[in-house]
């Protein structure tokens, strides 16, 4: 990622932790506490979500009550197998989404830790066949649901899914959940600099700098939690392949994320205290 895209991803990010106004989407639903960072504690008693308005979380992020409008929920989305789905078709189960890119040498190996962590605690719970993780890309051009195979494959583990689409709908998808994508395509001059490809050994021609955050989806389709910044990865091991190709940038978010910072802990919380059911 270019410099200039850093400095906005920290400058969104910032932001974010004192408002995040989405009164474009949402109506008159304000934010107060969006990015406020993930503590270490136990698992909170279920409790009740706040109705119109922002309510901060006991484990970190904030709760919600706003319905996702159908042109949202009917947006087509790809997994990795190659098939079509949409948020509609998940009605009924509850819906834990990341974002995310495979060509990302900064922060997304570290999204991707935290969300196999969620996909096994809740393949390990009574949530099983209850609750759906994905972690949606925001490069469709690059993500094909083969290369995200591969991706997933460095992981040795399958309990949670990776999701692409194209570009125009992979916008509209995050565009309604406030990450903003910016296309930056990298000079001659940085791609010599940049860390090779982990799949093809090339060097990328571009990034797409995004809003880092994690947020749930009830049963109902409404938007139910969110959290924002850089992922903490308290438990698992980057895979070799990919931590060969973080840049100097990313081996400090592996070792010291920037604040603010979300982490399993934080979205396992809010999802007991989501369904009624503790997990973790």
């Amino acid at each position: 990622m270019t410099t200039n895209s850093r400095n906005s991803r920290v400058i969104r990010q910032a932001k974010a932790t004192f408002a995040l106004s989405l009164a474009t989407l949402l109506g008159a639903l304000a934010i107060t506490q969006a990015g406020s960072a993930s503590a270490s504690m136990k698992a909170p008693k279920p409790t009740p979500l706040a109705v119109g308005q922002g309510a901060a979380a006991p484990g970190g992020g904030s709760f919600l009550n706003a319905p996702i409008p159908a042109n949202v929920l009917n947006i087509p989305l790809v997994d990795s197998s190659g098939k079509t789905f949409t948020l509609a078709s998940l009605k009924g189960q509850t819906v834990i989404i990341s974002d995310f890119l495979t060509s990302c040498q900064e922060i997304c190996p570290m999204t991707t830790i935290n969300m196999r962590e969620i996909g096994d605690a809740v393949a390990a719970s009574k949530l099983k066949s209850k609750v759906k993780v994905l972690e949606v890309t925001v490069d469709g051009a690059r993500d094909t649901p083969a290369r995200l195979t591969s991706y997933q494959a460095l992981f040795q583990d399958k309990n949670w899914t990776l999701v692409t689409g194209t570009d125009t709908n992979l916008k509209k998808f995050w565009t309604f959940f406030g990450a903003n994508l910016t296309k930056s395509p990298y000079t001659a001059a940085q791609m010599k600099k940049l860390p090779l490809d982990w799949q093809t050994g090339k060097p990328s021609t571009y990034d797409v700098s995004h809003t880092d955050m994690v947020v749930i989806v009830d049963a109902k389709g409404s938007w139910s939690w969110l959290d924002l910044g850089n992922p903490k990865a308290t438990k698992g091991v980057i895979p070799p392949k990919l931590k060969k190709y973080l840049n100097e940038e990313g081996l400090n978010n592996l070792a010291k994320p920037q604040e603010p910072s979300w982490d399993s802990k934080a979205v396992l919380s809010a999802l007991s205290s989501i369904t009624g059911t503790m997990i973790g």
